[in-house]
């Protein structure tokens, strides 16, 4: 499979591209900074705004799919990022050919936040509010998008080695979280490579957390 993956270059999007190439797939990145990306045996690096439709056009012909990792700096938490990059993608996706399409979210985004439970939920409505708002004006708009899409909805990332087995739920059965959803990136990583080519996660929202006990 011939993966375009946005968000290259961020601490999950770096572990999807490692594990992807590992799995023999090959990747194209379509990044900001192309010298962030050290060359590799199939990789292709492609340098390219978020609001380039015709870059990303060209960037993703040829591609059975496209992963999105995208996320803000810490700092830059409230600023529009989703809701630019999504259209894009759509109209680049469209463009191409692309069909499938994965996007990573996060617990609490839109409906999901039914699925959360305290402590958690606070910080869906304090400080994590701005960057849902994002999250969720981007990713309404894959609904009537016409393409294969899924958005992953993790807890909290961490760092470190994959756990055997992550929790992964489908949104719609109403499953109430862990209280302190702590996700391993690996684990995300691994998840999103098996979806791509999962139909039964086509049009949902999909929980995890490698928490795998409600607490």
């Amino acid at each position: 499979m011939r993966i375009a993956v946005l968000g290259a270059t961020g601490r999950t999007g770096s572990e999807f591209v490692t594990q992807a190439l590992a799995a023999g797939h090959e990747v194209v990145a379509y990044v900001r900074r192309p010298d962030a990306m050290d060359t590799q045996s199939n990789l292709t690096v492609v340098g390219g705004q978020l609001d380039d439709a015709a870059t990303l056009t060209e960037a993703l012909r040829g591609c059975d799919a496209v992963v999105l990792t995208l996320g803000p700096k810490v700092t830059e938490s409230s600023k529009p990022l989703m809701q630019i990059a999504v259209p894009t993608v759509i109209d680049a996706a469209e463009s191409a050919g692309v069909q499938r399409i994965i996007v990573m979210s996060a617990l609490g985004v839109g409906d999901t936040f039914a699925n959360t439970r305290y402590p958690y939920r606070l910080g869906c409505r304090t400080f994590l509010a701005g960057n849902f708002r994002d999250h969720k004006t981007g990713e309404d708009q894959l609904v009537d998008s016409g393409l294969d899409w899924t958005t992953v909805h993790p807890g909290p990332l961490a760092d470190g080695p994959g756990t055997p087995n992550p929790l992964i739920v489908d949104a719609s059965t109403g499953y109430q979280m862990p209280r302190a959803p702590r996700t391993k990136r690996a684990d995300v990583a691994a998840a999103i490579l098996r979806m791509l080519d999962d139909p039964t996660t086509v049009g949902k929202q999909m929980l995890m957390t490698s928490a795998t006990q409600v607490a």
